[in-house]
């Protein structure tokens, strides 16, 4: 897969004061954002991001500027992570979902990316698509599924291509934006929200919402995923007066954003191990920060004065991220895909020893070498065919002699009966008889189209008018290429056992042939699940990926 760097984008959404008497410390203007010097009240501090968005700005453009252009990305194989940032009461759940008259960022995106596939699919009727989404809330520092709750915590994984998986974590199908809207909305009922004394629907847990997109044709899968993630905002227990409960899920959330400013400060001062693991947040957010995504970070602050040490501490760890480059990849796979249909799969056939790797050869009417080319023969088939060549040629002198010494014996008057004549007609009789099970026993197999033109022609001569005229017939005694003995016996059953093989092994026990890793070994066990059992080489050649230069390693192996 290849690799493309790009830097998280950072861009900041003030909302309005809550009272218009409030005494505003923040000032925007183009992309800066200025707040005054709380060290020197003379002086003004200005932060630079990739946009500014003041108290006027609607939910319509956060989505078109920030948010719209990066959804092809999760059409063509790419991670795409949105998530919202700062203190408590400063708007971030207002910003990701809105409310029915005026939706946030995930109605939004999920609209959008239907609206795409549409379009696409109007363009080029080839793929299809395939929508899915996950709902999870972290709560308290566990992992809670929000469409299907059980109360459990769900353990986070990685699997072997540094992906981060929850098992057990419900997903449900979806097809069109009503769809995920009636499922949408009473899962987001299950979310803990709680009143405090700065904001009555004060969010007491972290969101992630994660949008699949699998786009696929024939022998190619592309696979995207979108995170649209809800951070709760950090709290000052001694202005939102929380005691108990309160108490306990404002330090999970404190501990959680403090386990995140630690993971962007290691990762741009380049520290050789990024705290990911500190908590679940981080470790959800691994992807997002210094991952596989394309990331925006949108910082929501608040105007009011009251509120600058939020702010203040907010816009650092902004600048901060935006120093972040993560190295986006395209998810793709190419192989077999299974069609909607029923297979009929071959039984497996019990053998009293361990399966071993066969050798595979031409001396079998299992394996028709009819279908390959010259070139993919084998060198263990190739010193075999010189040999019959040499046999061949041998018999054929031999048969050229006996003729000469029955030309010299050859009596002098035709209807004489001598002992030589008597030897004569024993010599023809034990030639026709080896002539003869030569021919029955080569005819039982079938030589390989590239050995024909290499075996010589039989003497033109016809034995028989030989033997008793004495003279040279202008008639050839032909023999047919199929009839030359190639094949012997002793090889059939170690072929068949390579068939068998083939045809009924797992993928794991496939692994055991040389140069067959796991990757062929899937193929190999999709396209016999596809398409049936393998009946001929050509089969194989018909899997992505065997070329014929590989087969013939493959045969000589």
């Amino acid at each position: 897969m290849d690799k493309k760097q790009c830097k998280v984008r950072v861009v900041i959404r003030v909302r309005p004061p809550l009272l218009e008497s409030d005494k505003s410390s923040v000032s925007t203007s183009n992309n800066h954002v200025t707040i005054f010097n709380h060290r020197n009240v003379k002086e003004n501090i200005q932060y630079e991001f990739s946009a500014v968005y003041g108290r006027d700005s609607s939910q319509q453009q956060i989505f078109s500027e920030c948010v719209k252009p990066l959804l092809p990305k999760a059409l063509s194989g790419q991670n795409v992570s949105i998530f919202a940032y700062g203190p408590t009461g400063a708007g971030k759940t207002h910003t990701m979902l809105g409310t029915p008259l005026n939706p946030g960022v995930i109605p939004r995106v999920i609209n959008e990316i239907f609206t795409q596939i549409e379009e696409e699919k109007n363009a080029c009727s080839e793929w299809t698509y395939t929508v899915s989404f996950s709902y999870l809330e972290i709560y308290n520092e566990k992992v809670q599924d929000l469409l299907e709750p059980s109360g459990s915590d769900l353990p986070i994984r990685e699997d072997a291509d540094k992906n981060i998986l929850i098992p057990g974590l419900a997903t449900k199908v979806i097809h069109n934006f009503n769809e995920f809207k009636n499922v949408f909305g009473p899962a987001s009922n299950n979310r803990t929200v709680a009143a405090t004394k700065l904001n009555e629907h004060s969010s007491r847990s972290h969101s992630i919402v994660q949008l699949t997109v699998k786009k696929q044709k024939p022998c190619q899968i592309l696979h995207g995923k979108i995170y649209l993630i809800d951070l709760a905002g950090s709290e000052d227990n001694r202005r939102t007066g929380n005691q108990g409960i309160r108490l306990k899920e404002s330090g999970a959330i404190n501990k959680s954003l403090f386990a995140l400013g630690e993971v962007v400060d290691a990762i741009n001062n380049g520290l050789p191990r990024v705290p990911y693991r500190n908590s679940k947040l981080t470790r959800l957010l691994q992807d997002s920060i210094g991952g596989s995504c394309h990331s925006v970070m949108i910082t929501n602050v608040a105007p009011e004065e009251r509120y600058y040490y939020d702010t203040y501490c907010t816009l650092n760890l902004a600048t901060k991220s935006k120093k972040i480059i993560n190295s986006t990849v395209v998810r793709e796979t190419v192989g077999i895909v299974k069609p909607q249909r029923q297979v009929v799969k071959v039984s497996p056939v019990k053998r009293s020893g361990p399966e071993k790797p066969n050798r595979l050869d031409s001396s079998t009417d299992s394996l028709d070498t009819s279908d390959l080319p010259s070139h993919s023969i084998s060198p263990l088939l190739k010193r075999q065919e010189e040999w019959e060549v040499q046999v061949n040629q041998r018999l054929q002198q031999l048969e050229t002699n006996i003729i000469s010494q029955v030309q010299a014996m050859k009596p002098s008057h035709p209807g004489a009966q001598t002992p030589k004549t008597k030897a004569i007609h024993d010599l023809q009789r034990q030639l026709a008889e080896n002539h003869a099970q030569l021919k029955a026993l080569a005819s039982q197999h079938t030589l390989p189209h590239s050995m024909k033109q290499k075996l010589p022609k039989p003497p033109g001569k016809n034995l028989t008018q030989s033997l008793t005229d004495g003279k040279e017939n202008s008639e050839e005694s032909v023999v047919k290429p199929e009839d030359a003995l190639l094949h012997s016996s002793s090889q059939a059953k170690r072929n068949g056992d390579f068939w068998e093989l083939l045809n009924t092994s797992s993928v794991k026990g496939l692994q055991a042939l040389q140069t067959v890793g796991a990757k062929r070994a899937k193929l190999i066990f999709d396209w016999r699940e596809t398409y049936g059992a393998f009946s001929k080489p050509a089969d194989l050649m018909n899997i992505p990926g065997f070329t014929e230069k590989y087969f013939q390693k493959l045969l000589h192996r």
